[in-house]
């Protein structure tokens, strides 16, 4: 008798044996722990020197996209489609995150997670919302069946996403990055939460200040790693209390791969 191929039976699989998901969660070393139908636990480790929020994005769009996908039938994948968190502590550099993520919602092919985000002590670093659309692909088929190995050592976000600084003037484009290989997901395209750090990047620097409140709208994946993303940040209000900002990420032409908001209060 064959193995159930339904993502619910692949990931309860790759928990037991103690695989990655996919080429960035092996890389970065986010671990699945737990899995039922509509829920999930992960923890993943922060490098010291790395940025902690971009970790932290890839890990929940983790978690929110399990949460779902382990609700669906054989021959079906996600693709994210919103993320959203609240940032509610800054956790020590170096020391590992956890997330408990659940399904909310789910009807016409689209489901709404939410997901909690703790530090190991169990305080609460941030909340999560993230949204993720049913696709039907041949490549759902191999889900699960090309686990790669894990990682020598966590690796930081920076790799993932090697980015060089820009001339904010010049069309307001802040950075420029070329995503690794490593930072693909199991549909082969390159994840959303690694995708999301650069945008959070960008405004953490327009901005000056590591944004409380971040959302990202994903409009176009970005296929081939390597190719360069560009990210453009606009400060649309810069005050000493509250700054607010807006950033796309953008293709060589111009088309748009995200847009992102943040927004920081400081009382």
């Amino acid at each position: 008798m064959s193995e159930d191929p339904s993502p619910l039976a692949v990931l309860r699989r790759l928990v037991a044996d103690g695989e990655p998901l996919a080429p960035v969660h092996a890389a970065v070393h986010a671990e699945l722990t737990e899995i039922d139908r509509g829920r999930c636990a992960a923890q993943m480790p922060t490098v010291p020197g790395d940025g902690l929020w971009e970790s932290l994005l890839i890990l929940a769009d983790f978690v929110l996209g399990v949460s779902y996908s382990s609700t669906l039938r054989a021959g079906d994948r996600i693709v994210t489609v919103r993320l959203g968190v609240q940032l509610l502590g800054r956790p020590l550099s170096g020391q590992p995150l956890l997330a408990t993520g659940r399904l909310d919602d789910a009807r016409n092919g689209v489901g709404l997670s939410s997901a909690t985000v703790t530090d190991r002590e169990g305080r609460v670093v941030a909340r999560c919302v993230g949204r993720n659309a049913v696709l039907t692909d041949e490549l759902a088929g191999r889900y699960g069946r090309m686990a790669p190995a894990w990682a020598s050592r966590p690796t930081p976000w920076r790799m993932l996403m090697p980015h060089r600084g820009e001339d904010p003037t010049r069309d307001g484009t802040t950075m420029i990055a070329h995503p690794d290989r490593t930072a693909v997901n199991s549909a082969g395209v390159v994840q959303g939460g690694a995708l999301a750090g650069l945008a959070a990047r960008g405004l953490s620097q327009a901005l000056d200040v590591v944004p409380d409140d971040f959302s990202v709208s994903f409009i176009r994946p970005v296929r081939t790693a390597g190719q360069p993303v560009m990210c453009r940040v606009v400060v649309e209000h810069g005050g000493r209390r509250l700054r607010v900002g807006r950033a796309e990420l953008v293709d060589e032409r111009g088309r748009l791969y995200a847009v992102a908001g943040g927004s920081a209060f400081r009382s």
